[in-house]
């Protein structure tokens, strides 16, 4: 890769910075070595206006040299340049602060790239479950619809056996109330035949009278006929 191409990488990675962090006027130059990519450029914040250029800065206020490699661990965040300058593998000219506030404005962590599909799968796997607490859900709710359409059944035979009730009471009454009728009725046509009993026991001794005087009639004639042909004898004499 070339330092052109590589300094395009770096500055589309690293180039946006927070403008309204910047207080005071800078420019660094970066030397990088040790690599195909060497080469240098600045980062300046001048009159009010920040810029990345693949230049030399000559009135810089600060400038670093460092190896390709270790500028872009620097700068993804994953190398200490305090550490580097330590260990003398990051070189600093002119303003110290100046060079560390270059790493604080363009030091950014990489972005990890997202995975979409897992994200799907999970988000496949999370869709049973909703179906699973949508179905827990309806549960009670068709329990509940089930309990309310036994109910109904019951609810109706509660109303029609509340409603029997005196339908039979009625029945009970009107029967007891035939069998009233009918008892008096039957007393009604016995008081006739009594009457009548009465009667024909009444007219038996008067019949059997009858028949003792017509009886005695003869028994009196007979009796009367001896003594009447005495009279006639003694008349004769």
């Amino acid at each position: 890769m070339t330092f052109r191409e590589k300094f395009d990488e770096l500055k589309a990675k690293y180039g946006t910075v927070d403008e309204s962090k910047l207080t005071e006027p800078f420019a660094i130059q970066v030397n990088m070595t040790e690599d195909e990519s060497a080469g240098t450029f600045y980062v300046a914040y001048v009159n009010g206006v920040f810029s990345v250029e693949p230049y030399d800065y000559r009135d810089h206020t600060s400038m670093i040299t460092l190896s390709v490699a270790n500028l872009e661990a620097v700068l993804a965040k994953k190398a200490d340049p305090v550490g580097l300058f330590l260990g003398g593998e990051l070189q600093v000219e002119g303003s110290v602060d100046h060079a560390l506030m270059l790493v604080e404005l363009m030091a950014k962590e990489e972005k990890k790239p997202a995975r979409k599909a897992p994200a799907k799968k999970a988000a496949a796997k999370k869709a049973p479950a909703k179906k699973a607490e949508a179905k827990k859900e309806e549960k009670p709710a068709v329990k509940k619809a089930e309990e309310a359409k036994a109910e109904k059944p019951a609810a109706k035979k509660a109303e029609e056996v509340k409603a029997e009730k005196p339908a039979a009471k009625k029945a009970k009454e009107a029967k007891a109330e035939k069998s009233a009728a009918k008892k008096a009725e039957e007393a009604k046509a016995e008081k006739p035949a009594a009457k009548k009993a009465e009667e024909v026991k009444a007219e038996k001794p008067a019949a059997k009278k009858a028949e003792e005087v017509k009886a005695e009639k003869p028994a009196a004639k007979k009796a009367e006929a001896p003594k009447k042909a005495k009279t006639a004898a003694k008349e004769s004499k």
